[in-house]
């Protein structure tokens, strides 16, 4: 990346003198390559900045308690995001290139206008924070009497991480609210501009919620692979925990969200219609319904749970009524105003695609809020009452019903859909330009993609990257525990 940086800034002379070329195709469509190749790399940053700090608040409760579970969940854990580290790394500089041979022009025109930030302050947070990962990797057991020091380690990888992540989105937060007017801008203008901060916000709960998602993942292959009880009841007990994070900090990110939203609106009006009201309106029913698959699918495993914890059967009709409560919850969630499949509707047709006049109410902001609020309230309250039966009866670690694996593997999945489908929506809010109003997207491919297109896509990008994953989680850990067997 700095090597094609430098190339870029420093032979535009020598670049003027040679012969034009026809613009790159790859035949497959250049939109769908970026997509595909950006989307992977983010998914796999978005793990490897969630992680680390959760990893070190549980290597810090395992410090102050003496229970050793929380350390061997940090170290195994982190021994994931080592490997993944590398292969962020990798679809990084392929994303690099890609963008480069693909859109030159507007890769060039974003490298230099904010060629502080990515060409020098960029490499140089990145470099440190590989340092410091492995660094914080390696030292685990040579620190072990040490846990302070290697804290202090850790926290400063979160440190550097988080900065990388925050330099990162400036120029992805550019493209869709430049300041205005662009041409008098000064850097820290573009960089602090409408959505950057809110980006940030979001992005890091939403890391943590997918990184509590993916440990949980992690601990459904290792607790199915493994064959000693004192092994099922510790990655039983991980992948509670894993889901307690996930669930937990998910609740922050509607709120995250909406102040999000709120600078679409502040930068331009027309642009939070577009992406609310507009062509990207039935977007948020796919967000509806994968939203409310998480809460569903984080509540049932709550209740399997709750079944191996002694005297516990008393809350059970409490829960079983909260689902019932979800279910509406997330129905009037995915409820649209208008079942309209083109946006050009004939004016005979628009009655029989709309909601009847009496039940209008439910496609409001005003219900849907109600119903998120809800939502929120049933999972809490199921917490709180799986955490009463806990205090007054002995649970047993290792003897949850087997079902509970495939919802931790159905939340990771559906987990990185959802990140994978809205992040492609932040995207298209800015309609046919690559910088929103200022560099227009001249190609073929500058239209907005219809919603049978970007599930397609998005299913496709997901697919990817959970192979990706699980063979690191086979790679990292499954081998490891196979040679120890043996």
């Amino acid at each position: 990346m700095i090597l094609a940086t430098a190339a870029i800034l420093f032979s535009t002379a020598a670049y003027a003198q040679m012969p034009e070329i026809s613009p790159v195709s790859l035949g497959i469509g250049n939109r769908q390559v970026v997509w595909i190749v950006m989307q992977t790399h983010l998914l796999f940053a978005a793990f490897i900045l969630g992680a680390p700090i959760f990893v070190v608040i549980c290597e810090y409760i395992g410090m102050r308690s003496k229970d050793a579970r929380y350390d061997r969940l940090a170290k195994e854990v982190t021994k994931v995001t080592t490997i993944c580290y590398s292969l962020t790394a990798l679809f990084g500089g392929f994303a690099i290139m890609v963008l480069l041979g693909l859109y030159p022009e507007v890769t060039t025109y974003l490298i230099k206008r904010f060629f502080p930030v990515v060409g020098i302050i960029y490499p140089i947070l990145f470099v440190s924070e590989t340092i410091i990962l492995y660094s914080y990797w390696y030292t685990w057991d040579i620190w072990k009497d040490k846990k302070g020091r290697h804290l202090i380690l850790g926290i400063l990888l979160n440190i550097v991480g988080m900065a990388t992540m925050f330099a990162i989105n400036a120029p992805t937060s550019f493209m869709n609210t430049p300041p205005r007017p662009l041409a008098t801008a000064t850097l820290w203008q573009v960089v602090n501009n409408y959505t950057w901060m809110p980006l940030n916000i979001h992005r890091t709960i939403a890391n943590i919620t997918f990184g509590g998602f993916i440990t949980g993942l992690i601990a459904a292959y290792l607790y199915m692979a493994s064959k000693k009880e004192e092994d099922k009841a510790f990655y039983d007990w991980m992948g509670y925990i894993g889901n307690l994070i996930g669930i937990s900090t998910l609740l922050l990110l509607p709120v995250a969200g909406y102040i999000y939203g709120l600078e679409f609106y502040k930068y331009d009006a027309s642009a939070g219609l577009y992406l609310m009201s507009d062509r990207l309106s039935m977007h948020w029913e796919i967000n509806g319904m994968l939203t409310g698959a998480i809460f569903l699918a984080g509540n049932y495993y709550i209740w399997l749970s709750m079944k191996r914890i002694e005297g516990s059967e008393k809350f059970v009709p409490y829960m079983k009524a909260g689902f019932i409560i979800l279910l509406i919850c997330n129905a009037i969630w995915m409820t649209p105003r208008h079942f309209w499949p083109v946006m050009q509707v004939p004016e005979e047709l628009i009655a029989r695609l709309e909601l009847p006049p009496h039940l209008g109410f439910l496609a409001l902001m005003k219900a849907k809020n109600v119903a998120a609020l809800f939502t929120v309230l049933v999972t809490l309250v199921n917490y709180i009452l799986y955490r009463i039966a806990m205090k007054r009866g002995q649970i047993a670690w290792g003897k949850i019903d087997f079902a509970s694996q495939y919802v931790l593997i159905f939340l990771g999945f559906t987990t990185i859909w959802l990140m994978t489908f809205m992040g492609s929506v932040r995207s298209f809010a800015r309609k046919y330009f690559h910088v929103y109003l200022y560099i227009k997207d001249t190609t073929p491919e500058s239209f907005t993609p219809t919603l049978a297109y970007t599930t397609m896509m998005t299913t496709i990008i997901t697919l990817i990257f959970f192979v990706l994953v699980s063979f690191a989680i086979w790679l990292t850990l499954i081998s490891g525990m196979k040679k120890q067997e043996h």
